[in-house]
C-alpha cells in the first residue's frame, strides 16, 4: 500500500513465486481487491478469481478502485518454482491455471512408471509419503506399482 495513493502488487520477472488477484463486489464501497500466493486464500474470503499475474506484471489499484495492469519487465519468463507444486502449496490450490492436486497425482504416476521402467523386478513392499504433502503422489506411486501405501512417519 502506498499511503494516500493506492495498492501495488508485482510478480517477479521470472514467475518463480505465484501471485493471484481476486475481486469482490461490495454494495457499500464498490469493488474490493485482494492478492495472494494461492487461490484458496481468495476462496476462503469469497473473492472471485480475476487471474494470475504474469511474470514481471505490476497491478496498481487506485484508492478509487481503478485497476491498471502492465508487464513492466523487458524480458519476463515463466519459471515457476517446482516446490510450490511438490511441497508448499495447499492441495486445493490452482497456480497459473494448474491444479496442485492434479499435478501431484501426475507426478506420482510418472514416478511409478519410471520405477517400473528402471526396476521391473522391484522388491518394493510399500510406499510411504515424506513429507505429508507428498501423500497424493505416494498413493499414485503405490497404485502404479501394485504395492501397499502406508503411513510411516508422524
Amino acid at each position: 500500500m502506498i499511503s494516500g495513493v493506492g495498492l501495488i502488487a508485482i510478480r517477479d520477472p521470472k514467475g518463480i513465486r505465484p501471485l493471484i488477484l481476486g475481486k469482490k463486489d461490495n454494495d457499500l464501497i464498490g469493488s474490493e481487491y485482494m492478492f495472494a500466493s494461492e487461490s484458496p486464500a481468495l476462496n476462503a474470503l469469497e473473492f472471485d478469481i480475476v487471474g494470475d499475474l504474469e511474470p514481471g506484471e505490476a497491478v496498481f489499484i487506485t484508492l478509487e478502485g481503478s485497476l491498471h495492469r502492465k508487464v513492466c519487465h523487458k524480458s519476463p519468463s515463466n519459471n515457476p518454482c517446482i516446490f510450490e507444486y511438490v511441497y508448499l502449496a495447499r492441495p486445493d490450490a490452482v497456480i497459473d491455471g494448474i491444479s496442485v492436486m492434479r499435478s501431484r497425482l501426475r507426478m506420482g504416476q510418472k514416478l511409478g512408471k519410471k520405477i517400473l521402467d528402471t526396476y521391473p523386478d522391484h522388491d518394493i513392499e510399500a510406499v510411504i509419503p515424506i513429507p505429508e504433502s507428498s501423500t497424493s503422489s505416494a498413493i499414485e506411486v503405490a497404485k502404479f506399482l501394485g504395492v501397499n501405501y502406508r503411513e510411516g512417519f508422524c
